[in-house]
């Protein structure tokens, strides 16, 4: 990367080029807006001041996105991966719609609209919504996202399975509501 020799103009498009996801990551992650923003603004100072350090055998996406990580972990200062409470795959797997006779109860099949999706996002817990959003939405390979999540492989696997099941079971709690 240009920028670890002091290049400001790359490091400027760097930021340019990664802005938005870094901006989506940490919403997913944050408690509010504001918090993501300052967690966005020592994400790129931190990569400015550590451009040095980028070896180049990971994407700069990935690096990015793990600096932004662990600024906001930083940020609250909370034991990142811990569930606030258990819940078995069983019930996950239930309030998803699983074992349901009727084909139409197929959840993605009904989600119509993006704003549908973000209020089902939104109704997650942050350690859910960052993993889908690294995963599914800046579709990270599974090494690169249980990296910037600082867990491993199986474990990312394990709590990508779960969020994905509550995103399944917010969106058909959408559908019976509406």
């Amino acid at each position: 990367m240009h920028s670890a020799a002091g290049d400001r103009s790359a490091f400027d498009r760097f930021v340019e080029r990664h802005q938005a996801a870094v901006m989506r990551l940490l919403l997913a992650g944050a408690d509010s807006p504001d918090d993501a923003e300052d967690a966005l603004q020592e994400a790129f100072l931190g990569a400015w001041r550590s451009a040095s350090t980028f070896a180049g055998t990971e994407s700069a996406r990935g690096w990015i996105l793990t600096i932004a990580r662990n600024a906001l972990r930083r940020q609250y200062r909370r034991r990142v991966g811990e569930p606030s409470e258990f819940v078995s795959l069983d019930e996950l797997g239930r309030s998803a719609g699983w074992g349901s006779e009727d084909p139409s109860d197929a959840v993605y099949a009904r989600v119509e609209t993006r704003e549908r999706l973000a209020a089902a996002l939104r109704g997650l817990q942050a350690s859910d919504r960052e993993v889908l959003v690294l995963r599914d939405l800046e579709e990270l390979s599974g090494e690169a996202t249980a990296a910037a999540l600082g867990i491993t492989v199986r474990a990312m696997k394990s709590r990508l399975h779960r969020a994905r099941l509550r995103l399944a079971a917010e969106l058909r709690g959408q559908h019976a509501g509406a």
